[in-house]
């Protein structure tokens, strides 16, 4: 008799670790995933529905077994929560860190394009001819965009995780960019000033907002 009497405490208590446990999770995570806003109240009602009768029946036959059943649900939900939230936290901390990954890379080819146009001021004589300008970092815009090549720069090699390194290292990016443009307008106008068909070219095609070497 008292065989069966544990064994059956024993199913019980297997019986409301698993429903708990089991209805903990399903309010916590498939609400969000189903996007139901009536999901979480069903999942709580049905997983009631079987903890609930489970200690009620045992505490009528016994109050210290359907007392040791309530402070068992108690905990396997407090751990079972502890354990999803911790989850859910990391799961959304990895989705930020890919998305800022992948946002990185993007800026990052945004910025060798800008060091890309900007070496050919340097490396081509032609070009550091027909605009002197670029690099005279005596004029206003020109020793902004050394600025803000540097800057930008120092931001993609300090690479700070998560989305507030993105974030800088996009505004510096963006800064650039605008620096850039400024510079190259204001080279270009001095170069149709000498006369220079290069710097002619230039000058209207920033005005356009035509990448150079468009016809």
């Amino acid at each position: 008799m008292l065989v069966t009497a544990l064994a059956g405490f024993v199913l019980t208590a297997v019986l409301v670790v698993l429903a708990t446990a089991g209805t903990t999770w399903l309010v916590k995570v498939r609400p969000a995933l189903e996007h139901d806003p009536d999901a979480h109240f069903w999942y709580l009602f049905a997983g009631l529905c079987v903890v609930l009768p489970a200690v009620l029946v045992a505490a009528v036959l016994n109050r210290w077994a359907g007392a040791t059943l309530a402070l068992l649900a108690v905990g396997t939900w407090w751990w079972t929560n502890t354990v999803v939230r911790r989850r859910l936290v990391q799961q959304a901390n990895a989705r930020a860190l890919r998305l800022a990954e992948a946002e990185r890379k993007a800026l990052r080819a945004r910025h060798a394009v800008v060091l890309a146009r900007w070496s050919r001021y340097e490396l081509d004589p032609a070009s550091a001819i027909d605009f002197p300008g670029m690099a005279d970092v005596r004029i206003p815009e020109t020793s902004a965009l050394v600025k803000a090549l540097a800057q930008a720069q120092a931001e993609w090699v300090r690479r700070s995780p998560g989305p507030g390194g993105t974030a800088r290292y996009r505004a510096a990016v963006t800064v650039l960019e605008g620096a850039f443009k400024a510079a190259e307008l204001v080279s270009g106008r001095a170069g149709a000033r000498s006369g220079s068909p290069s710097g002619q070219r230039t000058v209207e095609a920033v005005a356009r907002h035509v990448p150079l070497g468009s016809s």
